[in-house]
Order: C-alpha cells, then sequence, then structure tokens
C-alpha cells in the first residue's frame, strides 16, 4: 500500500512540474506603427493579437477560413447531386450497353455548368443558363 501512495504522490508532483512548466509568465509587449496594426488584424482573425503573435513566432499560425458562399455552396451541391444520379444510371447499365445521346447530352451538360459555376464571382445576382437542345439526333 506504502508503494501505491508513493506512486501516486510522484504522479501528482510530475503533473504539477509539467503544468507549472506549460504555464507561460513572461510577457512581451511590442509597439506597431498603424498599418502594421491593421495588417495584424487583418491576419489574426479571431484570435486575440497575442495569441496570433505567439502562434506565428512558433510556426503555428492559424489559417482564416472563410465563411462559406452558401448560395454557392448549395448550387454545386445541386449540381452535384445529378452528377450522382447520372453516374450511378451509368454504373447500373450492361457492360454492353454502350452510352446514348442523351446520357451524353446530359453529362455534357452538367460538366459544362459545374465548370461555369466554379467560375462564378456573381453569386449574388440571378443566374441562368438556359435550356440548351441536343443539336445531335
Amino acid at each position: 500500500m506504502e508503494k501505491s501512495n508513493h506512486d501516486d504522490q510522484h504522479r501528482d508532483r510530475f503533473r504539477k512540474d509539467k503544468n507549472l512548466r506549460l504555464l507561460r509568465h513572461f510577457c512581451i509587449s511590442v509597439r506597431l506603427n498603424q498599418a502594421e496594426l491593421e495588417l495584424l488584424n487583418n491576419r489574426r482573425g479571431k484570435h486575440k493579437k497575442g495569441e496570433w503573435l505567439r502562434l506565428t513566432f512558433l510556426n503555428h499560425t492559424p489559417t482564416n477560413i472563410p465563411l462559406v458562399n452558401v448560395e454557392a455552396w448549395k448550387m454545386l451541391s445541386d449540381i452535384s447531386q445529378k452528377l450522382n444520379r447520372i453516374a450511378i444510371h451509368i454504373d447500373g447499365k450492361s457492360k454492353d450497353s454502350k452510352l446514348t445521346h442523351t446520357e451524353l447530352f446530359a453529362v455534357k451538360r452538367l460538366l459544362v455548368e459545374l465548370r461555369n459555376n466554379l467560375l462564378r464571382t456573381d453569386f449574388g445576382s440571378i443566374y441562368r443558363e438556359g435550356y440548351a437542345e441536343d443539336q445531335e439526333g
């Protein structure tokens, strides 16, 4: 029993020593001009100034992830679902069955729509591609 008690005391002392080593006791101040302060504020995002400077100094600069453009997310998710449905349809065909012009046209149309939406910057405005017709027939 004594050994167990001694081990517990040793473990507790080790934890306290480790916690003391992890505590930050030292404070360093820095003076910035207006441009430097603006740059710091732009880069630090939601982090406190001192926290961001410490992380940067330690080469752990946090990345600021911009908020998701909900409208763009919905549009690209819709296109992704359509492409998945076409892929499931094509995967379900027999090995000897060739793709029809309609299937090829649907894939091509969705790929063009995906490309156009990936390149778009005007998600705030209404965008309509219209309905294209299959010219091959």
